[in-house]
């Protein structure tokens, strides 16, 4: 999960901004009155050089979110993977939580979910990090394995139980 930018713009609705890894950014206008959408994109940290790149109506911008959030169309390897009861998911690590300043080794060993890639606060990005690995707050951790298992080691990370 990528970090994201929010700014209300008065009388108008809410600006979000997303940084994505490769340091451009989406900007999203949303309307509060008519639930209007407008898409934007940058490839500086400045709003104001944001080019225009859609409007759209609040349907419209339903059925995108659909499809970018893949619940319309889901890639094939995605498929497979869920065919077996794996699935992938990101977990946000807080302040407050329980991995922070432990290892990989100590918060997964024989726990059957594999740490694929964490992405720091920084955006600095561990791809199939060791078993030494320190866990950092605000870093999101990428996780694969069966439903059951993500549950539980998702409090684990968060509550140490």
């Amino acid at each position: 999960m990528y970090p994201v930018e929010e700014t209300e713009l008065a009388g108008i609705g809410r600006r979000f901004v997303v940084v994505t890894n490769s340091g451009s950014r989406l900007v999203i206008v949303v309307h509060d009155e008519s639930g209007m959408v407008e898409l934007y994109y940058a490839t500086s940290a400045d709003p104001q050089d944001a080019c225009p790149v859609a409007t759209l109506t609040d349907d419209e911008a339903r059925l995108v979110a659909a499809i970018i959030g893949r619940t319309i169309y889901r890639p094939e390897a995605i498929e497979r993977l869920a065919k077996h009861g794996v699935i992938i998911k990101w977990h946000a690590l807080k302040a407050q939580s329980y991995a922070i300043g432990k290892t990989v080794a100590e918060v997964f060993e024989n726990t059957g979910i594999a740490v694929l890639t964490i992405i720091e606060k920084d955006g600095k990005r561990q791809t199939s990090p060791t078993k030494d690995y320190v866990f950092q707050e605000g870093s999101q951790v990428a996780l694969s394995g069966r439903k059951n298992n993500i549950e539980k080691i998702e409090e684990l990370m968060d509550k140490g139980q």
